[in-house]
């Protein structure tokens, strides 16, 4: 396994592993939050109910004993009557039962519990209860209960009883209440990882996964998801979505092909018909030679020559031969249908210097002059097509020629420039290589600049061009990552500007 995919296996588990962590946490929290909020409320009910049922159950023990003692008093004395008192204080476990006086009581728990002046009212029956510290700070719940006696101070029954019983049974209730909140969100999380783990989580890695497989390409529809959910119908959409996008690459490949096969058919036809205007030319600069070779061929049937003589004609037919066959080869060369190869390296001065070769005599036949300013010593070397490259200054030139009147000068110069490219969105200033070339003609009107390089748009007269000699050339020039521009020069005329990548020296 490369490197580079163990990082996004890696990088692709680590992410789906922080999103099911996330999600599993949550849950859990959520529900450990509701099991410690109902735990709570069940724990303080319980709590508060069982300190309901303690204080009922002293009530009741009070007010049996108050009746018990209420009755000995009448029927026999006070100490007959508190005698019973002890003897139910005996037959209690958990509580004390004694005798108390109501002022007496008043001044030991009347100032922290005003609710016991109620007694001192002559009809008031009603028992209290409340929670106090005794002198060995130990909490009981004292429940007081009147009793109906004679003579001037009021009894009152009084019934004690530790809450040791309630601090035990809070605490196994808190005891009780964790362990069950803790079973649940155990559980509930076991249930909810193997059921997010299960149901989630393998789904959305196998969505993940296809997802950037689509992304680097792959687009076979092999998602295979099982059930009935939302995340199997989500795989079965991107399935659908698979099969639609190979249809739609299949579409756009015929007709890409079909797109490249018609551009290549428009280049040919706009080089065929740059052979055409260069044909004029070239048949008087292959009649030269072809007159040079007859007359030295009937020097050397029609007179008597020496040896040195003939060797002398036979050189001169010679050199004409290849000057003429030179020629022939560079118009058959441009003319030729070829696929495009791959980009050598190849110099632009070089190509330049070729492509006025063959517009030489075309110029001349208008009287103009073609010239280029070629700095010494200087590489222009770029990575291109050397004849698509060369079909680019031979539409442009071409265009300038027929722009320029006689007398005037087609310029061609060529330096490298800092400057940021026009057909990319980086702003780094990167070195180009420019090649300007100027006509002296009338220049373009304004009107056409934004439409010069629109196929079929023209300004010649018919039979001088198809208009499609700057399109291909801006095509060409931007499949070599430049680009082309114009504009009216300030003096006269109009000047092209080719942008190319040069290639550093190695």
């Amino acid at each position: 396994m490369s490197n580079s995919n163990f990082r996004y296996l890696f990088y692709h588990r680590f992410t789906t592993m922080r999103l099911f962590s996330k999600l599993f946490f949550y849950l859990l929290f959520v529900i450990i939050c509701i099991l410690i909020i109902d735990g709570n409320l069940n724990y303080e009910s319980e709590i508060r109910q069982f300190d309901i049922d303690m204080t009922t159950s002293a009530e009741q023990v009070g007010r049996i004993v108050a009746e018990m003692v209420s009755h000995t008093w009448i029927e026999s004395d006070q100490q007959t009557a508190i005698q019973s008192i002890e003897n139910a204080n005996r037959a209690s476990q958990n509580a004390t039962i004694s005798w108390a006086w109501l002022d007496e009581t008043l001044k030991i728990y009347g100032d922290n519990n005003p609710e016991l002046y109620s007694f001192e009212k002559a009809d008031f029956t009603t028992p209290i209860s409340f929670i106090a510290t005794d002198k060995h700070r130990k909490k009981y719940r004292y429940t007081f209960v009147p009793v109906a006696i004679t003579g001037t101070r009021k009894g009152l029954i009084q019934h004690a009883q530790t809450i040791e019983s309630l601090e035990d049974f809070t605490q196994k209730m808190l005891i009780r209440t964790l362990t069950i909140t803790t079973l649940l969100a155990l559980f509930s999380g076991i249930i909810i990882y193997f059921f997010i783990h299960v149901k989630i989580r393998g789904p959305l890695e196998k969505l993940s996964r296809k997802a950037i497989e689509i992304g680097k390409g792959n687009l076979v529809p092999d998602l295979d998801l099982k059930g009935e959910d939302e995340l199997v119908s989500l795989g079965q959409i991107m399935n659908d979505m698979c099969t639609r996008l190979l249809i739609a690459k299949e579409k756009n490949h015929f007709e890409h092909l079909a797109r490249l096969k018609t551009l290549e058919q428009l280049r040919h036809t706009e080089k065929l018909s740059t052979v055409g205007q260069i044909a004029a030319g070239i048949a008087h600069e292959v009649g030269t030679p072809l007159n040079v070779v007859d007359g030295r061929a009937k020097m050397i049937i029609s007179e008597p020559l020496s040896h040195d003589e003939i060797v002398s004609c036979a050189t001169i037919i010679k050199t004409q031969s290849e000057r003429i066959t030179l020629i022939i080869r560079q118009l058959l060369d441009f003319s030729r249908k070829k696929k495009s190869s791959l980009k050598t390296r190849e110099n632009v001065a070089t190509l330049i210097s070729q492509v006025f070769h063959l517009l030489t005599p075309i110029a001349h036949g208008q009287d103009i002059s073609l010239s280029l300013k070629n700095p010494k010593h200087t590489q222009f070397d770029c990575q291109m097509d050397a004849q698509q490259i060369q079909q680019v200054f031979m539409n442009v030139i071409m265009n300038s020629i027929q722009a320029t009147p006689a007398t005037g000068t087609v310029q061609v110069s060529i330096a490298h420039v800092m400057l940021k490219s026009a057909i990319h969105t980086d702003d780094q200033m990167k070195k180009r290589i420019r090649v300007e070339i100027s006509d002296e003609g009338d220049g373009i009107p304004e009107e056409h600049l934004q439409d010069i390089f629109t196929p079929f748009f023209t300004t010649k007269q018919i039979g001088l061009g198809t208009g499609l000699g700057l399109s291909v050339a801006r095509e060409l020039v931007e499949e070599h990552g430049g680009w082309i521009d114009v504009e009216n020069r300030h003096i006269k005329g109009a000047r092209f500007s080719i942008f190319l990548i040069p290639t550093e020296a190695s």
